[in-house]
């Protein structure tokens, strides 16, 4: 049986979403665990709560790749009841790629690109004009009712419900998109002349304005808009290593319910 150590799953990681190229305030590649220590099983998740990591003791897995980082800043402690420490009690490495994965081709951004079926697309917002990277997708896509494309984005971020504001009727011929918390690209939106945004979360006065504006915006919740990506790393990182078993978390869900 063929085995590989945690810092081969992180190279794996960091070839294809380049942990250099995430944002300077972010924390992301290897954030607990030894290196060296063999891998058991992968489990894919976006949050590294607690049912995940009951979910990764129940199916052997000592490997947690989590979206986003279960240590952002530093810490002076780790105490008894914390997630950290129970990693760590577990044996279980957490790597996490968060806006490297962003920005990565085919990563989280490129997902819901693909979701609204972009013909060709840019950046919506350049970080690096060195290399033309940025944050966001835009683009056109085929001309397409609204409501048809409501559907199509509820069907692939396997979501039932979403939030939208401004309007519901009518074609769409360009698009925009930003995982996550991407709220703060909402004038990028409208500059770009996208008759959509797509996004995970969106402040109440910018909704406001995007729908005076005649832009149609749709939240689909923070981790919604980006937990679809998984599939996408759980494959590549299994066809990266051969044997590993690489899952994604059943448990893992955004906090939020939309009844």
């Amino acid at each position: 049986m063929t085995t590989h150590p945690v810092s081969a799953l992180v190279a794996a990681l960091d070839a294809l979403s380049p942990f250099a190229q995430a944002e300077k305030w972010d924390n992301v590649g290897l954030l607990v665990g030894d290196p060296e220590a063999p891998i058991t099983r992968v489990l894919c998740c976006i949050d590294c709560t607690a049912p995940v990591i009951d979910e990764a003791e129940a199916l052997g897995a000592n490997v947690i790749v989590a979206y986003h980082p279960v240590i952002f800043e530093g810490q002076k402690r780790v105490l008894a009841g914390s997630l950290v420490w129970r990693l760590v009690r577990a044996g279980i490495a957490v790597v996490s790629p968060h806006t490297a994965l962003d920005l990565a081709d085919g990563g989280t951004n490129d997902m819901l690109g693909d979701v609204v079926a972009l013909t060709s697309r840019a950046p919506l917002r350049v970080t690096d004009p060195r290399t033309g990277r940025g944050m966001g997708r835009v683009g056109p896509c085929e001309p397409i009712t609204r409501e048809a494309l409501f559907a199509n984005i509820r069907a692939g971020l396997g979501v039932d419900k979403l939030l939208v504001a401004g309007p519901t009727e009518g074609l769409v011929r360009r698009v925009a998109v930003g995982a996550g918390a991407c709220g703060d690209m909402v004038n990028d939106a409208l500059a770009s002349g996208a008759e959509l945004y797509l996004t995970g979360e969106l402040r109440h006065h910018d909704a406001l304005k995007c729908a005076a504006r005649g832009m149609t915006v749709v939240c689909a919740l923070h981790s919604n808009s980006e937990r679809a990506a998984l599939g996408r790393v759980a494959e590549r990182l299994g066809a990266a290593l051969a044997g590993l078993t690489v899952l994604c978390s059943a448990a893992d869900r955004d906090p939020f319910e939309v009844r």
